[in-house]
């Protein structure tokens, strides 16, 4: 069967697309928890609101990515706690503690697929 006028590029690109769409849903989903758990107010807690942290904290990433090293992971904790607290208007406390349960959700989906022998590249 013929793969299409575009050929692999567009098979690749299509790739991209749909794994970067998943991911973007599966990461909404965490930082979702993590704000719900911190208590943060129902208002603001929308999956709008999710989607926008996640695509802040992707291109927050990609800047740190050249940054590397501790100070990069530094950098990149204190910038996501930051995007969650800018994007739901909330107090440090709660934006830290969303992080953190956002962090302890991604550990145990990634060990239940790890188990189940699901691939986590996506997770």
């Amino acid at each position: 069967m013929a793969i299409g006028a575009l050929g692999f590029a567009g098979l690749a690109l299509t790739t991209v697309i749909i794994v970067f769409v998943v991911t973007l849903i599966i990461e909404s989903l965490f930082v979702w928890f993590g704000v719900k758990v911190a208590g943060v107010d129902k208002r603001k807690r929308t999956w709008g609101n999710a989607i926008l942290a996640v695509i802040l904290m992707i291109i927050l990433s990609v800047i740190l990515g050249f940054v590397g090293g501790t100070t990069g992971a530094l950098l990149g904790i204190i910038g996501a706690i930051a995007i969650i607290k800018y994007v739901y208007s909330t107090a440090w406390v709660k934006a830290i503690v969303a992080w953190i349960f956002m962090v302890i959700a991604v550990f145990i989906v990634s060990i239940i697929a790890a188990i189940l022998g699901i691939g986590i590249a996506l997770i």
